[in-house]
């Protein structure tokens, strides 16, 4: 296995493509740190990874509040005595026009988002710069790039998180660590289940959206999971600062 030894922190490790990150980094070899505000959720994860034979620990917390990030990244340091790999998985979304967007909406969105990843990171890295070696992978969307009516807060929340992560793909790189993302189109976790509906109106996201493979259809959360797997391997030594994105060609950069 490439990634054999290695630990995960994973948040929004409880659901969708954080569970299918910790499962897919557990296949390879990887230890995790799943960490969600849902407990139950994050447990769940740590057993299914257990299961593979990896070690897993569940963790609370609201990494949108310092004091939570602090204490989770403390219970993962003590729990492996390294955190190698940091994926930013957690995240909300939210419908409102910005004519009439609640504020406590923006607010939560930003900071489940955007914020999060920021105090993750800030927390993770001291452990990475001692050692000399790092992966961050940071799941922003194709909304960061190409977006629709409604989605105000969460267009700049995954635009914010591009911008943040190319700033710490410089200054981390300087220590030996890599940061990337990975930009998924709309994937079939139970959040969008949940917000858009059955196989006709998942189907017809698929085609408003643009996606060109045939038939037209969402995204798996393994398969954005593949794509962060390879980023956080030795196939992707050479790749810092950049965007793989997972859409089914809905935005081509």
């Amino acid at each position: 296995m490439d990634l054999e030894g290695r630990t995960a922190f994973i948040t929004g490790a409880g659901g969708g493509i954080g569970t299918a990150v910790a499962l897919a980094l557990a296949a390879r070899g990887v230890d995790v740190i799943a960490v969600d505000r849902d407990m139950d959720a994050a447990g769940a994860t740590a057993t299914s990874v257990g299961r593979t034979g990896r070690e897993a620990i569940a963790v609370r917390s609201d990494v949108a509040t310092n004091a939570d990030v602090t204490a989770a990244v403390a219970v993962g340091l003590d729990r492996f005595g390294k955190i190698d790999i940091c994926v930013n998985a957690v995240g909300v979304g939210g419908v409102a026009r910005v004519v009439d967007h609640p504020d406590e909406l923006w607010h939560q969105v930003i900071s489940i988002n955007l914020t999060s990843a920021f105090l993750v990171c800030r927390a993770v890295l001291p452990s990475m710069i001692d050692r000399g070696r790092g992966r961050i992978v940071n799941i922003t969307s194709r909304a960061a790039y190409r977006s629709s009516a409604g989605t105000a807060a969460y267009a700049a929340s995954k635009g914010g998180l591009l911008a943040f992560s190319w700033v710490l793909a410089v200054e981390a790189g300087e220590h030996g660590i890599i940061v990337n993302n990975v930009a998924p189109g709309t994937t079939l976790t139970p959040m969008v289940e949940k917000g858009i509906g059955g196989p006709e109106a998942q189907l017809r996201e698929a085609v408003q959206s643009g996606v060109l493979i045939q038939p037209p259809r969402l995204a798996d959360p393994s398969e954005i999971a593949a794509a962060v797997v390879f980023l956080c391997g030795p196939g992707s030594d050479f790749t810092t600062g950049t965007t793989l994105h997972v859409n089914g060609g809905a935005y081509c950069a």
